[in-house]
């Protein structure tokens, strides 16, 4: 019985070691090596040893005290307490009676065993390190919802509305247009969106309203075989001197610019037969422009100039003959209206006008005013491409309003900027013109303007216009004209640059009054008015080398040759070449 009891005890042993076993896996973990080692000694073998040597233990206890009596001791209710004393007689040990139980036991037929007095030794655990706290990024809470910056949204990019410059329009242009005009009684060429210098100007260190003006001066020598512009014989050749500057001034606010550009120039030829060896010219220009609200952009450009000589470039002055002066001026408001991201509307007001101050009797006709109002919509196809839809009224205004006439165009076409360094300006249309003296004129209306700077020192200008004009003279409404230039510069050196243009344009007079002299049947001459359809053609070029010395100064050498062919009316023809050295300096 006592081995089915300890078979028993085992049994429950094992099964709460096994029982255990998720916490000794757990625990082992924690163990140095040699404590696994002992752990991993099977439950079975452990408990079996335990319970052996108790077993063994109490019967030899029970053979020593069993001469008296033989009755095995035990304790009663199950339990029972022995105590073993070691003493120092003979070589071993003897048992006291205080070991031997003190009741006699309820059922002496039953062997009882007592609680092994002998354990195994058991290895010291290994000290526990600190546990660790819970620290706020361990521990899952759950993240709270913060709130996240809404996106910057992308600036809107300003309404910049095409300039007057880009539209080609004549207010824009330099006042009196000295790139065109005869060499000899040239102007700087100001333009209207450039200053001829950066940075603070001439007077800047001296005055502070004096910072942001610009001068530009130059002294002109050379040889004028023309100087009249005259048929054959007639021609006037000369030596002359010519002394020209400028002013700019640009100022404003955030929402204002105004530029001002005044330029001038006095010539002074030296041939004793010449009548008036001295002739001058003077230009004015302003350009002005207001944002008003961030849709609307308000423009003004205004030029005006007096001069003496012929300028291929002015409306209705190419052919004008001799040195008679005159008065001319271009001017334009405009209003764009940017109607959403995708549609603008510019409405334009301009009017140029040329007036002869001491007009003969062939000269009444020339002076005239031309008012017109244009009226653009833009749609931006591509950030780079805008199709335009220009309508244009105009009417040509004279002394004599017999010779008044109206004119309409309706053209198609395109602003295309390649780059920032080049764009192309397009239109093709229609147009028709009509007055009292000249028969109905529909046909093509064409203008481009091109300008391209291409690679460290190189540019190209390309301009091409065909439609009516103002005749600029005699007893006819308007001309149909043609005409086209190109201007190209090229940097040769770092300080060497040269210069080329080329400008031709063919008109076109319809039904014009001719006068000439005719033999009658009499043997008499008289002089006859004919209307009669003619051609003239205009063709001016230019050639110059310019080395800028420094920051300053610069020196240039150039030739410039115009011409005027007519075959109907051959006393209008001439030839000039004029040859020049100049010294400049931008202040």
């Amino acid at each position: 019985m006592k081995i089915l009891e300890v078979l028993a005890k085992l049994a429950v042993v094992h099964c709460l070691w096994r029982k255990m076993l998720p916490y000794r896996v757990a625990f082992k973990k924690k163990l140095p090596t040699i404590v696994r080692f002992f752990a991993s000694i099977p439950c079975t073998a452990i408990a079996f040893l335990g319970m052996a040597f108790g077993f063994i233990g109490t019967v030899q206890a029970q053979q020593s005290s069993g001469g008296a009596d033989s009755s095995p001791a035990s304790s009663s209710s199950g339990q029972s307490s022995s105590s073993f004393s070691q003493g120092s007689s003979g070589s071993g040990s003897s048992l006291t009676p205080s070991s031997l139980p003190t009741q006699s036991p309820t059922d002496s037929s039953t062997l009882q065993l007592s609680p092994p007095s002998v354990t195994l030794p058991t290895p010291a655990l290994p000290p526990l390190g600190p546990i660790a706290e819970p620290t706020p990024s361990s521990s899952p809470a759950t993240p709270e919802a913060t709130p996240q910056a809404a996106p910057t949204p992308a600036p809107t990019p300003q309404f910049s509305p095409p300039t007057a410059l880009n539209q080609n329009l004549p207010s824009a242009q330099p006042a009196g247009n000295p790139t065109y005009a005869p060499a000899s009684v040239g102007m700087p060429s100001l333009t209207l969106d450039n200053s001829p210098q950066q940075g603070v100007g001439a007077l800047g260190g001296i005055f502070d309203w004096a910072q942001k003006l610009r001068f530009q001066a130059s002294i002109r020598g050379g040889y004028d075989n023309n100087i009249n512009s005259a048929h054959g014989t007639n021609a006037i050749t000369s030596t002359f001197s010519n002394l020209n500057g400028g002013v700019n001034y640009r100022f404003g606010a955030p929402r204002l610019s105004i530029n001002l550009n005044l330029t001038g120039g006095i010539t002074r030829y030296f041939n004793p037969n010449i009548v008036q060896p001295t002739e001058g010219t003077l230009g004015l220009g302003i350009a002005v422009e207001y944002r008003l609200n961030p849709r609307t952009v308000l423009s003004l450009n205004s030029s005006s100039s007096y001069q003496q000589q012929p300028n291929i470039a002015l409306v209705g002055t190419a052919n004008n003959s001799g040195t008679a002066a005159y008065y001319y001026t271009a001017n334009s408001l405009s209003d764009a209206y940017q109607i959403s991201d995708l549609y603008t509307s510019v409405t334009t007001l301009s009017e140029s006008a040329s007036y002869y101050p001491n007009s003969t009797s062939t000269q009444t006709n020339q002076s005239f005013s031309q008012p017109s109002i244009t009226q653009s919509i833009r749609y931006l196809a591509r950030p780079t491409t805008t199709a335009v839809v220009d309508y244009n009224a105009q009417e040509y205004l004279y002394k004599s309003s017999s010779f008044n006439s109206f004119g309409q165009y309706l053209a198609l076409g395109f602003d295309h900027s390649f780059n920032p360094k080049w764009f192309w300006n397009f239109r093709m249309g229609a147009q028709t013109q009509s007055s009292k003296t000249t028969s109905l004129y529909i046909g093509p209306y064409v203008d481009s303007n091109f300008n391209w700077v291409f690679g460290n020192a190189s540019s190209i200008g390309w301009v091409a216009h065909i439609g009516t004009q103002p005749s600029g003279t005699q007893n006819l409404s308007y001309l149909l004209a043609g005409n086209t230039g190109i201007n190209y510069s090229q940097g040769l050196f770092s300080k060497l640059r040269f210069n080329a243009g080329l400008f031709y344009q063919i008109s076109q007079y319809k039904d014009a009054p001719v006068i000439s002299v005719q033999r009658q049947s009499n043997g008499l001459f008289a002089v006859v008015s004919q209307l009669q359809t003619y051609y003239q053609t205009n063709i001016q070029g230019n050639a110059s080398l310019a080395y800028q010395y420094n920051r300053i100064f610069s020196f240039s050498l150039g030739y410039q040759y115009m011409t005027l062919q007519s075959p109907t009316i051959q006393v209008a023809e001439y030839n000039r070449g004029i040859s020049y050295f100049q010294v400049s300096g931008d202040f």
